[in-house]
């Protein structure tokens, strides 16, 4: 079976995309695709729990499944002679590229079944992703040092912001230059990048990543519909500071940026 391993990144409509893979799992099950439930923490969530687990968070609940639960769950797939595939998805994957123990655990285990991987990762423009992770955060209780300006010149001095205040920790990478030679030199399957902003503008996110997973069509063009949801939300605690911080993130990334997600 292949398995296609949506990895976020935050903030660019994860939510949104897991409830309608969840929500319709049994139409996805028809065309031999199987989300499974082993992992997630409700019926319309990702599959945030294995991820929890592979990444040491103290979220994580044994209850509700992991990584042999999916094992198990796949096993028992692959004796369908019409499942040829599989979608899991959690935004905290993408923070297991400081984890190389981790994310080689998930990738050897899914390899010894038999099955064979897709990373898919959704990136976006730094200024945007920077302000609506922040405002994030900071909902989670997560306070950086100096407020936003400080989170900011955290991300320019080192490419990506690294909080330790909650959960065990994580750390979100604004240079994707950097995230992507870091991921595929831990992983030897394909990692498949994805400009936010432009699938967005287009057929948008949703539809873009059911066409990556080869869904049904009837199903991408209900998919357009859900377009607008994602990530609406204006962000508005950091509107001050966009006049100034906002050239500087753009200027120290962007070029790299654009030329490793369409290289």
């Amino acid at each position: 079976m292949h398995v296609f391993v949506h990895i976020g990144t935050h903030k660019t409509g994860t939510t949104s995309l897991q409830a309608c893979l969840r929500t319709w799992a049994r139409e996805l099950a028809d065309s031999g695709l199987l989300v499974p439930s082993a992992g997630t923490l409700c019926d319309s969530s990702g599959h945030h729990n294995l991820a929890f687990q592979l990444a040491g968070d103290s979220r994580y609940d044994p209850t509700l499944g992991g990584l042999q639960e999916l094992v198990d769950e796949l096993r028992l797939a692959d004796s369908s002679p019409t499942l040829r595939k599989a979608v899991i998805s959690s935004e905290d994957f993408c923070c297991l590229v400081e984890k190389p123990d981790a994310l080689r655990r998930l990738e050897s285990t899914l390899r010894r079944e038999g099955h064979t991987l897709t990373w898919v990762v959704f990136l976006r423009r730094v200024d945007d992703y920077s302000e609506s992770l922040y405002t994030t955060l900071w909902g989670c209780g997560v306070r950086p040092r100096f407020g936003y300006p400080g989170f900011v010149l955290s991300i320019l001095a080192w490419g990506k912001y690294r909080q330790t205040q909650r959960f065990g920790g994580s750390v979100h990478y604004f240079d994707f230059v950097v995230f992507a030679r870091r991921w595929r030199q831990l992983s030897a399957s394909r990692l498949l990048l994805r400009d936010y902003d432009q699938a967005l503008a287009r057929q948008g996110v949703l539809p873009c990543f059911l066409t990556i997973l080869g869904a049904p069509e009837a199903l991408i063009a209900t998919a357009v519909s859900e377009q607008s949801r994602l990530n609406s939300r204006m962000e508005h605690v950091t509107r001050r500071y966009r006049r100034f911080l906002r050239p500087l993130l753009m200027a120290r990334f962007q070029r790299g940026n654009r030329r490793v997600i369409n290289g």
